[in-house]
């Protein structure tokens, strides 16, 4: 007997909720919120094309599930900018 999981709505990352809501509060459209991410990072920065897929829709072929070590650099980025 084969158990499939049929269940195909995709399920959001927390952690890309969470990248929208920093952005939009800061004020911030995705590309200058890019470059102001990319200004701090250690490690290599990252692509546009990347980017865009944290903020795309959970199934969709360009959806990334943002990682807890980068929200955690998001939070110390946007954070102080909230309005």
């Amino acid at each position: 007997m084969v158990c499939m999981n049929t269940d195909s709505a995709p399920t959001a990352n927390p952690n890309n909720d969470r990248l929208r809501s920093l952005v939009a509060g800061a004020g911030l459209t995705q590309p200058a919120a890019l470059a102001l991410f990319n200004r701090e990072i250690k490690v290599r920065p990252l692509s546009e094309s990347t980017w865009k897929g944290y903020f795309c829709t959970p199934g969709t072929t360009r959806y990334r599930g943002f990682a807890p070590e980068l929200l955690s650099h998001a939070e110390k980025v946007f954070g102080p900018l909230q309005k």
